[in-house]
């Protein structure tokens, strides 16, 4: 457990009623509560009487159905339709339109991942996405710049083995800054998590159009756009589950560097260079890259699908990185309606490591047991609470929470039940 939640800044929302008050919440069918803050999960969690029921798991192919996956699919076709038209003219300036295709795909890879979190409380969403942009363009800017320099010192492999700090550090550079010096808005960990996935969406856009044009075979263009668009989502996943644990440990923590931040950085700078590197062992060198690509269609369609494969493979990997990080941030709202792979395992990232004290003790009056500081005499009850609704209308005071109902409130003759101060609106963590 950790301490709770000091002050936050205040939060420019669209729709401030809406939101989701502070207060304690359950977060899966488990009987435990988690407290949120108004904005994210604070990391403390308390035994409750009974998990709440919730929904399972969607069908199989529910997804098919929902609009990342139409502008995923939209976005394929758009990459591959241009890349068959510059393999039957001999014109490779049809592989440029491809970015349009990049566009839609990528914008499918940052709504997977941000279908469940509170965008659109946000004022000034547009101006976010502009930022995020923005964003993408310095990173590839930085890359491009700062790997062309270690290539001309170090050599080709070295920085292959580079790109992942090089690249990683690059798309969290402009919004690692404005959490550090930005408006307070820039500081909700949500939002902090899409302006970095729209850096890794459009370093994906440039990347995978850059890629495309640069064969000088004319059906290689196609075997490209059949790998790309797929081999770009680590762009995305990779650095979006760094930016979740980044912003929510930050948040916690009220500072922008943390633990849980470098590691979650490093996690994520090691897969890209090991994703990246791996080539070396193959001896695969700039000279010999036109060498593996396609020169007739067959060619092109057949080593555009196992190279597919490959990418999707790695790509749904990915995903579920992405996932671990994003899912710390849906908010109790949102948990009845998302899967659960999307509900919050409140990690504890940023989180204090000092377990929460237990309440002070003093004589109860008239006998010899023991009781919490403060507290009335005897300590209120009325019934199991439900993990579901918090006393709205219960006076201050100390309240037991958890266990067996018929001992709720009752010292055990060893120690008290879970106890927990109510200040008449939210329940307190001491």
């Amino acid at each position: 457990m950790s301490a709770p939640a000091a002050e936050r800044p205040a939060t420019p929302r669209a729709d401030p009623a809406g939101q989701d008050p502070p207060g304690w919440y359950c977060f899966s069918v488990r009987p435990r509560l988690a407290e949120w803050d108004g904005v994210a999960w604070t990391g403390t969690t308390h035994a409750a009487v009974a998990g709440p029921v919730l929904p399972g798991p969607p069908h199989g192919f529910a997804f098919v159905r929902q609009r990342w996956f139409r502008w995923v699919v939209l976005g394929q076709a758009l990459t591959v339709l241009p890349a068959i038209l510059s393999g039957t003219t001999g014109g490779a300036w049809w592989s440029w339109i491809s970015v349009l295709g990049y566009l839609a795909f990528m914008a499918g890879s940052v709504m997977v991942v941000t279908r469940y979190l509170e965008l659109d409380r946000i004022a000034g969403r547009r101006a976010l996405t502009w930022i995020g942009i923005g964003s993408g363009v310095v990173a590839f800017g930085v890359g491009f710049g700062l790997e062309t320099l270690v290539d001309h010192v170090a050599g080709w492999s070295t920085t292959l083995w580079l790109t992942g700090p090089i690249e990683e550090g690059g798309k969290l550079l402009v919004p690692l800054l404005l959490l550090a010096f930005g408006a307070p808005v820039f500081k909700i960990p949500w939002v902090g998590l899409y302006l970095v996935l729209v850096s890794g969406a459009t370093v994906g856009v440039l990347e995978g159009a850059e890629y495309e044009a640069r064969p000088e075979f004319a059906w290689a263009h196609l075997q490209m756009a059949m790998v790309r668009p797929s081999a770009e989502l680590l762009h995305v996943f990779v650095t979006g589950f760094a930016a979740a644990v980044i912003w929510l440990a930050a948040w916690r923590r009220r500072r922008t560097v943390t633990g849980a931040g470098i590691v979650a950085f490093l996690i994520a700078a090691g897969i890209h260079s090991l994703h990246d590197g791996v080539i070396t062992f193959f001896d695969v060198r700039p000279p010999s890259f036109n060498s593996t690509l396609a020169h007739a269609f067959r060619q092109a369609i057949e080593q555009g699908l196992s190279g597919a494969a490959v990418a999707l493979v790695l790509a749904l990997l990915f995903y579920l990185l992405a996932r671990h990080g994003a899912r710390e941030l849906t908010a109790p709202g949102r948990i009845a309606t998302c899967p659960p792979p999307w509900r919050p395992q409140v990690k504890n990232w940023g989180c204090d490591p000092a377990p929460l004290p237990e309440a002070p003790v003093v004589p109860w009056p008239g006998s010899g047991s023991t009781g919490p500081v403060g507290a009335p005499w005897p300590v209120p009850f009325t019934q199991a609470w439900s993990p579901v609704t918090v006393p709205t209308v219960a006076p201050p005071g100390w309240y037991a929470i958890g266990g067996d109902p018929a001992l709720q409130g009752w010292w055990t003759g060893t120690t008290w039940l879970r106890i927990l101060r109510w200040d008449g609106n939210r329940w307190m963590a001491s």
